[in-house]
């Protein structure tokens, strides 16, 4: 083996020795130089040079003045280097002290190597390390106090002193638990958060960069090869050092960098604080260690806290859930991990207050398709997909088995969650497999998936609502509580009916028992409104989210109860016709909520997204369009892609994009999600059928109106067979169904469908609900196309009225009305009339939506056919000018569909013919 070799791998055996306590290092190297007499004697001279603490850094005596480089405003600071703390693999740190002016105060004092004097990397790195730290105050980060160079260029940082212990060592010391040592831990979760969301990386999180002070405090230390996201090209820095056994998978492989690094060396730090060992010790020599990172799995840390045959076991017992909590956080793609350390924190403080961890439902999924399967059955499989769907359920079995295991709560609460274990227990016991089976065989000719779905609620989830009552009868709250479980399993398959009358039965056990805060009856008001909503009886859920609202109100801020009242209600005054205090609302929440949360955080997105749709209702689709682009940028890369957060984020954006003509866009977005949505909840998911929706919406625009025709009938009898037929989803994909007949040119079966449907609406929203002024609307263009210009106007007057006042005079569906009536008009034969309507929709919807806007250009179309029509000549040329010879000089390769439509509507225009009529 060459000279080169044998110093890389002794200096990957003194990096890794350098890591481990001062008590362990020598049985470390004796075990890493085995049998290798050449390694043996690199390392020896390595580690003497480490731990030679005879001289101070060159150059430097003591006492020492330094001049501060920043300095022209500030006098010389003094200090007095007292002894050498320690050295890493940029530069060597002095605990010293600092004389401004009479006061003393001690410091870590921190310089470049003397070979680092010449390296330009280094010493890049190290003025940056000055540039983060100056941007970084918080409890658990040592902050900066002064920095600057010496009056021969060498540079300098004076630090914050941290007298403390190895976060390790503490633990170990005082013989710490499992929970105080995870409560430890949280701090440090903290300090690494608050540097991500200032856009930092640090990158060499180990124990050796964590003290703890004598009040508890953990201090995460040393930013020397940290990187800053928003600095072009710093997070790929392959040249970065890094201490291999806290590396992550791409930091080994040499790929970009993200904010999962940091994720991976908190999942090791936490995995050597319970198991007191590293994931990879023992298992590889250092020469195997990369591939091992790279490629394996390490065994959880419970099989390695409890080894025998390991000296360095903590012994501690690991609960599963840890388990799942630090294996997640370690996952080799960095997608699969914690999207942030906040959310790794909650899934922590899950554990700690004996709640559900989110990294367990993989696992119970798994568990649940084997317990199924042995009984043999030939739709097991169907039964275990569709059980998957209780993972949350299931994984709060688990957490109560381990705070049972652990006996850290009260013996009250205790033998509740016992009850509550034997209960869900039985409720997966007594499963009738082969009722489920014959069920699922009886009408086997639907999808996979939505037959399991039926068979989950009838067999499964309904069995066990069935028996809570006699189970808990002499504990009401209980029985409520397992009650809300299982209705939180109803509103995931989507039965939505259903879990709206469980969450009324919980809300009735609620208001009969005491609740000293009102935080019990609020969130049973709140979920049981939020089911209604679903359910669609946004009425309902409105007065149910009144008899609440000042109590939610008086809470604070940004208490999540709070903001799920705020959320839901704005969802259901949306859905109950009022778009103007619905987007207040939400503008309001997110204005609030902004800065506050991580970008992945579950409720923040789905405000966000709920924003979004509230302004496209509202017309507002630049800042619809400005918020959803954000959104995307903030989540990029940090979500799975197939996660329901991301299908419902490219949801919003299709439904957006669909709303401003791109209809390509639209349906490309929306297939691959209603795809992923049918893979995982199944055709007849209410999720799903919203997103075939919009598929059948985007083809019939793009007029591909076979396949759109068997698409929207599917979801029409989905849609009646589980909401009936004057449900506002039903109603939405009839009016679909509508456009579609019309492209076709059945206009009579059109014009019927579309009275059936304004019928119903009318019926159930009342006659000013925007979506019954829509239907109403469009019924007047079938009766104008059908030569009935007299009722036509008297509809299309009427639908005018209803949208201004509802909306105000800008909304675009005013414009869009107004248009309307314009060519009910020109129909009629009363071409003055039509002029002044269009003109005015112009107007409006230049002023709006802007100059080149398809629905702006739409309307001059239309005005330039009109004023053509009237001889008109000049005022038609002067429309012409402004609109369509910009139009028509554009390069129809570069157009979307919508605009290269209105494009060759243009060019016909200009060659003699005529705009379209309703």
């Amino acid at each position: 083996m060459n000279a080169a070799t044998d110093y890389q791998r002794a200096k990957a055996v003194v990096h890794a020795a350098s890591d481990l306590p001062a008590s362990e290092r020598h049985a470390f190297l004796k075990q890493a130089v085995a049998d290798d007499p050449g390694l043996a004697d690199e390392v020896a001279w390595m580690m003497a040079a480490v731990d030679d603490t005879a001289a101070l850094p060159h150059g430097i005596d003591t006492p020492t003045d330094f001049t501060g480089a920043r300095a022209a405003a500030h006098a010389p600071r003094e200090f007095t280097v007292i002894r050498r703390l320690g050295e890493g693999g940029m530069g060597v740190v002095w605990l010293a002290t600092r004389d401004d002016g009479g006061l003393a105060q001690p410091v870590a004092l921190k310089f470049l190597h003397a070979a680092g004097e010449t390296s330009p990397d280094l010493l890049e790195r190290f003025i940056q390390e000055r540039v983060l730290l100056g941007r970084l105050a918080h409890p658990g980060i040592a902050r900066l106090l002064d920095g600057g160079v010496l009056s021969d260029g060498r540079p300098f940082l004076a630090m914050e002193y941290v007298e403390g212990e190895r976060i390790d060592d503490w633990c170990a010391e005082r013989g710490l638990g499992v929970r105080a040592r995870v409560r430890l831990f949280l701090q440090l979760c903290s300090a690494v958060g608050f540097a991500h969301r200032h856009l930092i990386i640090h990158r060499d999180i180990k124990p050796a960069n964590i003290l703890v002070t004598v009040d508890g405090q953990a201090k995460l230390l040393d930013f020397g090869v940290a990187s800053v996201l928003d600095l072009p090209h710093a997070p790929r820095d392959e040249n970065a050092p890094l201490t291999l056994a806290y590396a992550a998978p791409e930091q080994i492989q040499k790929r970009p960098l993200t904010t999962a690094v940091d994720i991976y060396a908190l999942g090791v730090v936490l995995y050597q604080l319970l198991a007191g060992r590293r994931p990879f010790d023992g298992d590889t020599g250092s020469s195997g260690l990369p591939s091992a990172i790279a490629a394996g799995s390490p065994p959880a840390p419970s099989l390695r806290a409890r080894d025998p045959a390991e000296p360095r076991a903590s012994g501690l017992r690991i609960p599963a859930d840890v388990d799942a909590i630090v294996l997640k956080a370690m996952r080799r793609i960095p997608s699969h991990r914690y999207a942030s350390a906040d959310d790794l924190a909650e899934d922590l403080k899950r554990f700690l207050d004996g709640r559900p961890v989110l990294a367990k439902r993989q696992s119970m999924a798994y568990l649940t398709a084997r317990y199924v399967r042995r009984n043999r059955w030939g739709v097991v499989a169907l039964v275990a997909a569709t059980l998957s769907l209780l993972g949350g359920f299931a994984a709060s079995l688990h957490a109560w088995r381990a705070a049972d295991a652990e006996r850290v709560i009260a013996q009250r609460r205790q033998h509740e969650l016992q009850r509550a274990i034997d209960f869900q227990q039985s409720v997966l016991d007594d499963v009738d497999v082969a009722a489920m089976g014959r069920a699922i065989a009886t009408t086997a000719h639907g999808e996979p998936t939505d037959l399991a779905r039926g068979a989950l609620d009838r067999q499964v989830v309904s069995h066990g609502l069935a028996s809570i009552e006699a189970a808990f009868r002499d504990d009401p709250g209980l029985g409520a509580d397992m009650r809300r479980s299982l209705a939180r399993t109803l509103v995931t398959i989507g039965s939505y009916e259903h879990a709206a009358a469980e969450f009324a039965r919980v809300l009735e056990v609620r208001e009969r028992l005491p609740d000293p805060d009102g935080r019990e009856r609020i969130q049973a008001k709140v979920e049981f409104a939020d089911a209604l909503t679903l359910a669609g009886r946004p009425r309902d859920a409105l007065a149910a989210y009144a008899s609440v609202r000042d109590a939610a109100q008086a809470l604070l801020p940004l208490d999540p109860l709070r903001i799920d009242f705020e959320r839901g209600r704005a969802r259901a005054m949306g859905d109950d016709g009022d778009p103007i205090h619905a987007a207040a609302v939400l503008d309001e929440l997110t204005d609030r909520m902004r800065g506050h949360f991580p970008p992945t955080d579950p409720t923040w997105m789905r405000v966000r997204r709920d924003d979004i749709d509230a302004l496209v209702n509202l017309g507002r689709r630049d800042d619809a369009t400005r918020e959803s682009e954000s959104l995307m940028a903030d989540t990029r890369g940090l979500l799975a892609d197939d996660s329901p957060a991301r299908l419902a984020n490219l949801d919003t954006l299709a439904h957006l994009l669909n709303q401003r003509n791109e209809y390509e866009r639209s349906l490309a977005l929306a297939e691959q999600v209603a795809n992923a949505n049918e893979r995982r909840l199944g055709f007849e998911h209410p999720t799903t059928l919203r997103d075939e929706d919009l598929v059948a919406t985007n083809l019939v625009r793009l007029s591909r109106l076979d396949r759109a025709r068997a698409l929207i009938d599917r979801i029409i009898a989905a849609r009646t067979a589980q909401q009936g037929a004057d449900h506002a989803d039903t109603l939405a994909s009839m009016t679909t169904k509508v456009r579609l007949l019309a492209k076709a040119d059945d206009y009579p079966g059109a014009a019927a469908l579309q009275r059936r449907i304004l019928a119903a609406r009318e019926r159930v929203l009342g006659k000013d609900h925007p979506d019954t002024l829509f239907a109403r609307g469009s019924l007047a263009g079938f009766l104008s196309h059908a030569g009935d210009h007299r009722d036509a106007l008297a509809l299309s007057a009427e639908t005018l009225d209803g949208y201004r006042h509802l909306l105000g005079p800008d909304n675009p569906m005013v414009f869009a009305t107004l248009d309307l009536c314009a060519r009910i008009h020109v129909a009629a034969g009363d071409l003055e009339g039509a002029r002044a309507l269009h003109a005015e929709a112009l107007a409006g919807r230049d002023r709006v939506l802007g100059h080149m806007d398809p629905h702006t250009l739409e309307s001059a179309t239309r005005l330039y056919d009109t004023l053509r029509r009237m001889h008109r000549d000049d005022e038609a040329l002067a429309v012409r000018h402004a609109w369509i010879d910009p139009l028509v000089a554009l390069n129809p390769a570069t157009l979307n569909a919508s605009m290269r439509d209105m494009r060759d509507t243009a060019i016909d225009l200009l060659a003699g013919g005529h705009a379209g009529q309703p």
